[in-house]
């Protein structure tokens, strides 16, 4: 059994690739995740459309912090199987036009699909100026959230022209939003990143799992679980 990188009363960290943690890990109750989304996300610094460098206020696109994300060129359709394996509801993050690719992949079917509308851009128009994410939720059977929603969900991103624990990190006020909704039980997110999903379930004193096959980022998410107050 391989041993946790972190525990405490609420939450378990553990370093490794999810495909080989996951089966030692037995069922949870739900995966909650914001893995790859195979769009080959790296700092951009010339324009995608016209090969024009961008210009203007607004330079969220340079990344200062982070290195090329040369992790997100695939979908690996066993990550796909490795969730329905581990949970009955699984909830993936995505690129609208990567959603036949996962749900190809996924055993479970697909239920709903929430669309997070950002409150700003977050790329350049090709030809459209991207402003959205999929949050696309499959299950072994139907599902009925605790709380009432509509598909379409206004939240704010995370500045990229701010400093981040994550290049991809989402705000912990939308995870919190998302496990209010989805079932309750323990909560599993196999490409845990710095943890944000982590941190939202502590918060609402509900227990988690995380996995992340970077040390550095596990360092970061066990500092930000150390926090007592909420992590925004």
């Amino acid at each position: 059994m391989i041993e946790p990188y972190y525990q405490d009363d609420a939450c378990t960290i553990y370093c490794g690739d999810c495909r080989e943690v996951l089966p030692e890990l037995g069922q949870v109750d739900l995966v909650l995740t914001d893995p790859p989304y195979g769009i080959q996300d790296r700092p951009i610094t010339i324009g995608a459309c016209n090969g024009k460098r961008r210009g203007g206020k607004r330079q969220g696109g340079t990344n200062i912090w982070h290195p090329p994300s040369t992790w997100d060129a695939d979908i690996d359709p066993a990550w796909c199987a490795a969730v329905c394996a581990a949970a009955p509801v699984v909830t993936w993050f995505g690129s609208g036009r990567k959603r036949g690719e996962v749900e190809a992949a996924m055993t479970w079917p697909l239920r709903a699909e929430i669309v997070w509308a950002k409150d700003c851009h977050v790329g350049p128009p090709c030809p459209l100026a991207m402003r959205d994410e999929r949050i696309w939720l499959f299950a072994q059977r139907g599902i009925q959230g605790r709380t009432f929603e509509t598909t379409v969900w206004d939240e704010p991103i995370i500045p990229t022209w701010s400093h981040k624990w994550h290049k991809n990190e989402k705000p912990v006020r939308l995870m919190q939003r998302l496990l209010a909704w989805l079932p309750d039980g323990i909560v599993c997110d196999p490409f845990m990143g710095s943890g944000t999903t982590l941190r939202a379930a502590k918060d609402l004193g509900r227990k988690a799992i995380g996995i992340e096959l970077e040390e550095r980022y596990c360092e970061i998410a066990v500092r930000r679980l150390a926090q007592e107050v909420l992590a925004l």
